[in-house]
Parts: structure tokens; C-alpha cells; sequence
């Protein structure tokens, strides 16, 4: 009988961790939270998840899969100073000097606007105004002459302006926007003087516009239109919704401007015939649920959201879609009085606004109406929402020490 020996069975190879994948890993990191922290505290875990949280080609998916830049704070303007508050939970906050612009010596700034990661600013030094473009996270600065065709029709002053990236490639994500070519669109308006004309003359002030492309360095010609209304000053919040930059008129103006950066026209469109409008610090212009025009007002002791729809003969009519108590929204004990709320702004990449109650600003999301309170407020201040994707800059060895102890 015949014994056949068994031969010893070769020993299984370890099971690999899945954590050792770094393919996997990147997928896990992708689903992260865009807000600096998250990915600041997996990249000091080890040499090899830093290696992955600041990989470029990944930080460039990070980008595309979250579509929109988170909040990282706001800048504060009063009194021709500008100033950052970071809205990141401790100790993650940005400190203020972090992103803290250097003004031209013995000069007035304003800051106008903020949009895609850029700062609008407005420069009068020795009575000439120019226009800078500010990237707070590079610190990259240009200078913008002020538009000669202003100065050719006797404007030596700006109401308002807007900046925006124009990069148009397909899969282009704003927020992380350092290197593309940008616009600059500014308006003012020429008024005749009251005490030349009688109350009966008719007349409509005149509101003109020009647009800076960083392309080809160059103003466009004046774009103008008419407005029906005496007195009327610009709100300094734009908001962009899809290709049109939209101007609340102020002083209990019925109008809207807009104006399509495609086509380059100008036109006045009436705001809700049924809006509060007690002052021009209680209403904005949103994004409605659909992606178009939509409106937020404050009435009484409520936060009202308002849409624009369009039929098909192109009429449009506002429709009120929601009526929600403040005192709900914001998790207060007590009725809000009409004299202790305003709307600061709109957060566009977030779809939220800032609102103050009382003395603290809080952020309030439109779509499921929470809330956050995020500081305690200076009522002379006019702030402006920064989003952006803090990612390349986190990373190095002494903003690491700055996030973590400011």
C-alpha cells in the first residue's frame, strides 16, 4: 500500500489593508467636506496622507466633485478700512492677517464687491480713483486704471461694481480661480439736479456701465439705459445669477437693475409688487429653487422668499413661496423687532444669506432655512461673503501653525 506524502500547502499571502490603496484612499478624502479642516487633519495622520490630501491632481477632483466653494469667512468694511473675519470653527480660523489687504498710502478704499475668490476694490488717492483686483489667498494684486470712457463722459465716481472669473472652459469649477482671466462690470449714473427743474418735468436719470476684461486690459465701450425713478441710488450687493448681475435700486425703489454679460445690455425689471419694503437693508436678490431670479424680504417679524417665474409668452410674475418666522429660523426665545433685523448679503456658492438679528450675524441656508450664528455684529460694518477652496496654501508647515493656534 502505497503512501502518498502530502505536500506542505504554500502559506496565504497577507491580506493587503484596504487603507493601503491609494486609489481607495482618494475616493474616501473626495467625500470629505470641502472646509479646510477636514482635509488639514487627515494630511498630518502621515507622510503618505499628506502626500495624498495635497496631491494637485486630486485637489482638482476635490474641486469638481463638490462644485461650489465653502464659506471661509467674510471681509468687514466700515469707515474705508477693510478687514477679515474667518467663519471656520476654532482652531481652524483663518487669522485676520492672514487675508488682510495693504492699502496705497494716504487712500480711501471701498470695497465693492466679492465673487469666485477676488476681492473689487475701489482706490481714491489724491482725488483719482483706479479699481484693484485682489486674490487674498495668492496676494496677487491688479491695478485697474479707471474707465476712460467715465472719464470722457464726466464720471469721476463709481456707485457699485462686480467681479467675476471668465474662464468658460467646460469643467471649470470657480473658487480656485488664481491663474484665469477675470471682468470687472461698473456702474454709476448721471441725475439732473432737482432744484433746475420743476417737479412736473419729466425725466429719467441715465445709468451707465462698463466692463474690464483682464484679457485683453481693456474697458468696453459705455453701455447705458434709462431708469424710472428720481433719487435713486445703487445697492452695493450684486448677485449673479447664471449670466446676469443683479442691482437692488435703493430708497424704496420698485426696480431692479440687470445686466447680461452676454448680450452686454442693461435693463430695469420691477422687484415684487407685494414685497416688504420698510428699508433696502431688509430685501436681496437670490437664486431661486429652479436657478432663476429669486428674492428674500423681510416683513415684520418673518423672512419672506420670493420667485420670479416666466410664462410662455415671456411674462413674468413673482410668486411668494415661503413666509417663515424669524424667531423659528434662528432658534431666538422671542419675537425679532422690524428695527433689530437686516439682510447683510447673499452667499451665492452656498445658496444662504447673512442676516443680523439683534447684535450677532447669523448664516441662514434657503433651502432647508437653518441656521448658524457666526459672530457678534458692528452695525456700521457692510460685509462681504469669501468662499473659496483653501487648499494649496493650507498645507504648508507655517499655515499649518497658523490655522491650528489662531
Amino acid at each position: 500500500m502505497s503512501h502518498h506524502r502530502r505536500r506542505p500547502s504554500s502559506p496565504s499571502p497577507e491580506l493587503a489593508h484596504p487603507l493601503d490603496d491609494d486609489d481607495l484612499l482618494h475616493e474616501i478624502m473626495l467625500r470629505l467636506p470641502p472646509q479646510p479642516p477636514y482635509l488639514l487633519r487627515v494630511s498630518i495622520l502621515s507622510n503618505r496622507w499628506r502626500r495624498l490630501a495635497t496631491d494637485p491632481k486630486f485637489l482638482r477632483r476635490l474641486r469638481i466633485h463638490h462644485g461650489k466653494p465653502p464659506l471661509l469667512g467674510v471681509f468687514s468694511c466700515t469707515c474705508g478700512d477693510i478687514s477679515f473675519r474667518s467663519t471656520l470653527d476654532a482652531p481652524y480660523r483663518i487669522p485676520p492677517e492672514r487675508f488682510s489687504p495693504r492699502p496705497p498710502i494716504r487712500s480711501i478704499q471701498t470695497c465693492l464687491d466679492v465673487r469666485h475668490g477676488r476681492v473689487l476694490i475701489e482706490c481714491i488717492m489724491r482725488s483719482q480713483s483706479q479699481v484693484i483686483v485682489w486674490d487674498p489667498i495668492t496676494d496677487d494684486r491688479r491695478v485697474v486704471a479707471f474707465p476712460p470712457q467715465f472719464l470722457r463722459a464726466g464720471i469721476v465716481h463709481i456707485h457699485s461694481g462686480a467681479v467675476l472669473c471668465a474662464d468658460g472652459d467646460q469643467g471649470h469649477v470657480h473658487g480656485a480661480c488664481h491663474s484665469s482671466p477675470f471682468k470687472v462690470v461698473v456702474i454709476t449714473s448721471y441725475q439732473h439736479d432737482d432744484d433746475l427743474f420743476d417737479e412736473d418735468d419729466d425725466y429719467e436719470p441715465v445709468v451707465f456701465a462698463s466692463v474690464y476684461s483682464s484679457e485683453t486690459g481693456e474697458w468696453s465701450d459705455l453701455i447705458l439705459t434709462t431708469v424710472p425713478a428720481r433719487g435713486m441710488d445703487f445697492s452695493l450687493r450684486s448677485t449673479l445669477v447664471g449670466n446676469t448681475l443683479h442691482w437692488p435700486l435703493k430708497w424704496n425703489s420698485p426696480f431692479i437693475l440687470e445686466f447680461d454679460l452676454e448680450a452686454q445690455s442693461l435693463t430695469v425689471t420691477q422687484r415684487p409688487p407685494g414685497a416688504p419694503s420698510r428699508d433696502d437693508n431688509a430685501q436681496i436678490i437670490i437664486q431661486a429653487e429652479d436657478g432663476g431670479i429669486g428674492f428674500a424680504a423681510l416683513s415684520g417679524p418673518c423672512l419672506q422668499l420670493w420667485d420670479r417665474k416666466v410664462d410662455s409668452h415671456g411674462v413674468a410674475t413673482w410668486v411668494l413661496q415661503k413666509t417663515v418666522e424669524l424667531q423659528k429660523i434662528l432658534g431666538l426665545g422671542s419675537w425679532i423687532e422690524n428695527n433689530k433685523s437686516s439682510i447683510l448679503n447673499y452667499v451665492e456658492d452656498v445658496n444662504a444669506i447673512l442676516l443680523r438679528a439683534r447684535s450677532s450675524v447669523y448664516m441662514v441656508w434657503l433651502e432647508t432655512l437653518q441656521s448658524k450664528k457666526l459672530f457678534e455684529s458692528n452695525f456700521m460694518c457692510i460685509y462681504r461673503p469669501f468662499t473659496s477652496f483653501y487648499t494649496e496654501g493650507v498645507f504648508s508647515s507655517l499655515k499649518q501653525k497658523q490655522l491650528i493656534t489662531g
